[in-house]
């Protein structure tokens, strides 16, 4: 399902870009001719028929790019979730940011500032190890 979401993006938002190439050069066209020739109505016409067919696919292919992003970061979520919640159980409570950024697949960085926001909302403890190292006590 995902896969065919992505290429329904993809195509909506290729098409819609084509749609509102036609139609800008059109119009630039336009620009270039004073006269109200036929020439210049099937120019209009077209840039006309470019734009009403251009915005909408554009916009429903942003619109399904911003549901998939949506969708995976609540998975990217749900996923740390599930792994912070597994290291505490097992360590008793003591994490360090090496060992979840090692479990959760992500850097260093993005690891300290999902265990600062859970110490903050769990009222965890704080110490340093003896090489150096960060660790959160959180109170079972």
């Amino acid at each position: 399902m995902k896969l065919l979401t992505k290429f329904a993006a993809g195509s909506m938002l290729s098409l819609g870009f084509v749609f509102l190439m036609v139609s800008a050069s059109d119009l630039f066209a336009l620009q270039n001719k004073e006269n109200n020739s036929l020439e210049s109505l099937e120019a209009r016409q077209t840039a006309f028929a470019g734009l009403a067919l251009g915005i909408p696919l554009v916009a429903g292919g942003g619109w399904l790019v911003w549901g998939l992003r949506q969708q995976n970061r609540k998975l990217l979520t749900q996923q740390l979730q599930s792994t912070f919640y597994h290291l505490v159980e097992q360590n008793k409570g003591r994490i360090s940011v090496l060992n979840f950024a090692k479990e959760a697949n992500i850097t260093g960085t993005e690891a300290r500032q999902f265990l600062d926001c859970k110490a903050k909302e769990f009222n965890a403890s704080f110490e340093l190890g003896k090489e150096g190292g960060i660790y959160y006590y959180f109170h079972i």
